[in-house]
């Protein structure tokens, strides 16, 4: 699928085929489940049977694995009309991490085997599961290349716009805002990094005027600097 990910159009792509998905299901009269989670909430665990499709309908979640102990690894960070869940169409699967609501967040779940049947019924379900399942990779495959350089400074560089792009809300002047609280911990959390050195990056950058930070959240007011800093 040749679509920016960092585009308003993939945006708008990915919340019609959702809505499309839901729509289809709701005329096949396949039954669906919201459920709402408030901040801490856990979805799932990792571990536990992959036995539905889940589509985050508002709110922010993130999907993270523990590591080392106390630390752990933020896979994602999901926004309204992402869709997530380790669901296998053969056999069983346990789900490969934690999905936990970083804010109150909605949530509609499509137990398997009601998928299984909406599929077998109808095969606009499976090419509108087909999409979304590639829009996701192409998500994924945008998070590894912040991950592919070893200095954090580059792969902060390259997350920071990500977040933007999904989170943010532009201000005067072309600044944007990425409307989350952050820590130090969370961004080191994405982009493989300790605290540390997430901190003396974040505050070169302040110095230089490139990002300001005021109670946790991060406007980026120079992004054609972070570009350059993301190209290594």
């Amino acid at each position: 699928m040749d679509i920016d990910p960092t585009s308003p159009e993939y945006t708008k792509l990915q919340e019609q085929e959702c809505r499309d998905l839901l729509d289809l299901l709701d005329e096949l009269g396949i039954a669906t489940a919201d459920r709402i989670y408030e901040p801490g909430d856990a979805v799932y665990r990792e571990g536990e049977y992959g036995d539905a499709l889940y589509v985050l309908v508002s709110g922010v979640l993130k999907l993270f694995r523990p590591y080392s102990g106390s630390k752990e690894a933020t896979l994602r960070l999901l926004k309204p009309w992402d869709i997530f869940g380790h669901l296998a169409f053969a056999g069983e699967t346990k789900q490969r991490a934690y999905a936990e609501a970083v804010t109150r967040c909605k949530v509609t779940k499509v137990p398997k085997v009601f998928v299984e049947r909406a599929v077998r019924q109808e095969p606009r379900v499976a090419f509108k599961l087909m999409t979304l399942l590639e829009l996701r990779l192409v998500q994924y495959e945008e998070l590894v290349k912040c991950l592919l350089p070893r200095e954090t400074e580059v792969r902060l560089a390259n997350l920071l716009p990500l977040l933007a792009q999904k989170f943010g809300e532009r201000n005067g002047g072309g600044e944007i805002t990425i409307n989350l609280r952050l820590t130090h911990q969370d961004l080191a959390a994405m982009v493989a990094s300790t605290r540390e050195s997430v901190t003396k990056v974040l505050n070169e950058l302040r110095t230089r005027d490139v990002i300001e930070i005021e109670a946790g959240r991060i406007t980026l007011k120079d992004s054609s600097v972070l570009t350059r800093l993301g190209r290594g």
